[in-house]
């Protein structure tokens, strides 16, 4: 009898979301108003493309209730709901949906966005008519000593919800024993002109070490074109002043975008001016320190400069 009771009462649960599921303003209702409730229930009644719904923020017990809020886009007429919870190490949670001419609404996609105490943003903004949605992840890893915020967009009159530009907006990076560190602040401009969106991603990178701070500017130049979803790096610069061309390779690399980090020999290209007052100075901990990461580097021209500077009496 308890087994058949337990069964009903999940039963009438998972009817209850499919009926919620149905529209944007009925689910963040029912999420608002249930402390816990089923998430692949909720996934199976939006049709989601994985059998379960892997790592919820929120919901699955009353001590860690979801919150739900709205965002309505016109043109074309769709809402996000989303669904926050309030612990860290967490996914918010945005699910789009699509409000078709015969009043029903039609669930067209989701996304995660990873939140560990930076702030939560995400904002819509017009270009040339149509809505760009952007949404800010952290990507901290704090065991690692390092803070991070990427930035996806989102063009809101695609059907599907996939970026179609992604970068990192922050990041800082300590400085270790073997390594120089970084700081990222990313700024970006949008622009089109015969039908090609053009974005000038602009890089403000500082290379850091023991009592030693280089600044640096960089710009990756990405373009649209009307039949391509996503923006692509076509050219990269070394300088606001755009003379010194580098590999759009290199330029992805050093802003974090995806997975790759620069290699010891690039940081010590990078920071070479700086580096190099750190030779010819007279702090013998900050001297220690680069012999430190010298040591790791392999061989290349800026390694044996600085080693030649330290050299010297």
């Amino acid at each position: 009898m308890l087994l058949s009771s337990i069964a009903a009462a999940q039963s009438a649960q998972q009817s209850d979301i499919a009926v919620a599921a149905k529209a944007p303003l009925t689910l963040a209702m029912y999420i608002r108003t249930h402390q816990a409730f089923d998430w692949n229930a909720l996934w199976n009644a939006l049709g989601g493309k994985e059998p379960q719904m892997k790592d919820p923020p929120c919901g699955e017990t009353k001590e860690n209730p979801c919150s739900a809020q709205l965002v309505s886009i016109w043109n074309p007429d769709q809402v996000i709901v989303i669904i926050q919870g309030a612990q860290l190490n967490v996914n918010d949670v945005y699910l789009r949906y699509f409000h078709e001419a015969n009043g029903n609404w039609r669930f067209a996609g989701e996304r995660r966005a990873a939140f560990n105490g930076y702030p939560r943003r995400h904002e819509i903004v017009q270009v040339d008519g149509r809505p760009i949605l952007k949404i800010s992840s952290d990507c901290s890893q704090p065991d690692a000593d390092f803070t991070q915020e990427v930035e996806d967009w989102f063009d809101l009159t695609e059907p599907d919800l996939e970026p179609i530009f992604s970068f990192t907006a922050n990041r800082n990076e300590h400085y270790v024993k073997e390594n120089v560190g970084r700081t990222i602040s990313a700024r970006t401009a949008l622009t089109k002109s015969a039908g090609v969106e053009t974005i000038d991603l602009v890089l403000d990178v500082d290379f850091l070490g023991p009592r030693f701070d280089f600044e640096a500017t960089y710009v990756g130049i990405y373009d649209r074109p009307a039949a391509a979803k996503k923006f692509t790096l076509r050219k990269a610069y070394s300088g606001l002043d755009r003379r010194t061309a580098i590999p759009p390779e290199e330029f992805e690399v050093l802003a974090g975008i995806g997975s790759r980090e620069p290699s010891n020999e690039q940081l010590l290209a990078y920071a070479l001016p700086g580096l190099q007052k750190i030779a010819t100075g007279s702090d013998a901990d900050a001297k220690q320190w680069l012999r430190s990461v010298l040591d790791k580097a392999k061989d290349t021209p800026e390694k044996q400069s600085l080693l030649e500077s330290l050299g010297k009496p």
